[in-house]
């Protein structure tokens, strides 16, 4: 080889120059190799929970668009395996004052859409929980004809008596005219059952009914007092307010808006931290001295908010209420979000 060629200082540098490139490239290839890979949280929660059946909810459209709704994860998480077992004692010891037949619970984390239940597929009976559709109902139509929120309906008290309630709130009174969002908001903040009838008097069953088809849900007719539903399936409701997916954004937070302004604070509220926004609706449905008395919500919990549907039968509704507290209670503090 010809070393007089390296005399030549400009050559020289350009020699040394690639040989010290080398030298960084091979140092680079070494470190990569001998660096641990640190997993985010992320990676590792699709990693534990990646889903082998997962169910995917459209919408039916006649457009070339098909807009997502819902994806359900069909297995429970192993996580909330702690969290069930205590549910599970708590409901026992209910059960054994006799006052309590039957309950499910169903719990879901929006962040990841992890969940778990206890008897979440036994139907109940829903009594106020179903102003909720309603209320989805009359906000699908704000949505297709903007504006519909501000229409009249006069209000006239029908001659048949209302099922009794145990807990009521202001009412609206015969005579008068009520614009369709104040009807919402006695609805759904007062559980007032004569704003209902007016509103449920003017539903076209075949877009209600849409609605239950749309989230895969066995659909309710108008009135229909033998109608039964399970906690899981309404969940359903308050995630797709959540998420928006089913109402434009503005919609869905007013929707959530007036469940969060609900009076009742007797049930998922009573034992939770002072100042904890729950978007929440109860509902109390008697049958032969039995009482189907149910809450559901969306407790926003310091950045990890959930849905909990609590449904039960029996025949002390404050004991049933009591126990809706007391899972409340359990699920805020033993929840597991990672």
């Amino acid at each position: 080889m010809n070393f007089k060629r390296f005399t030549r200082p400009g050559v020289f540098y350009v020699f040394l120059l690639l040989v010290f490139s080398i030298m960084c490239i091979l140092l680079f290839l070494n470190l990569v190799r001998k660096t641990p890979v640190v997993k985010t949280k992320a990676t590792v929660n699709e990693e534990v929970q990646c889903p082998s059946n997962m169910t995917i909810l459209r919408q039916n459209s006649s457009e070339l668009t098909h807009p997502f709704i819902l994806a359900d994860v069909e297995t429970e998480s192993a996580k909330y395996n702690p969290l069930k077992g205590i549910l599970s004692k708590t409901i026992q010891e209910f059960e054994k004052k006799g006052s309590v037949n039957n309950v499910s619970v169903y719990v879901r984390l929006l962040a990841d859409g992890s969940w778990m239940s206890v008897e979440g597929d036994h139907e109940f009976f829903p009594g106020s929980l179903m102003k909720v559709p309603i209320m989805i109902y009359y906000l699908t139509q704000e949505d297709r004809h903007r504006g519909s929120l501000n229409k009249e309906l006069f209000y006239v008290k029908p001659k048949e008596n209302f099922p009794a309630q145990f807990f009521r709130g202001d009412s609206i009174k015969p005579g008068r005219n009520y614009k369709i969002s104040e009807l919402l908001r006695y609805m759904i903040e007062e559980s007032d059952n004569n704003a209902t009838f007016l509103l449920s008097k003017n539903i076209q069953p075949d877009l209600f009914r849409k609605i239950f088809v749309d989230l895969g849900i066995p659909p309710d007719e108008p009135n229909d007092i033998k109608y039964k539903i399970s906690a899981r399936n309404y969940a359903k409701f308050f995630r797709v307010l959540y998420n928006a997916t089913y109402l434009d954004e503005h919609l869905s937070q007013y929707a959530l808006d007036l469940l969060a302004h609900c009076k009742f604070t007797e049930g998922i509220a009573r034992k939770l931290p002072m100042g904890t926004i729950i978007a929440r609706k109860f509902g109390e449905r008697g049958f032969d001295n039995q009482m189907d008395f149910s809450e559901a919500g969306i407790v926003y919990k310091d950045g990890d908010p959930y849905v909990i549907v609590v449904m039960t039968e029996g025949t002390n509704y404050q004991q049933q209420v009591d126990l809706i507290s007391e899972i409340s209670a359990e699920v805020f503090q033993n929840l597991k979000t990672s």
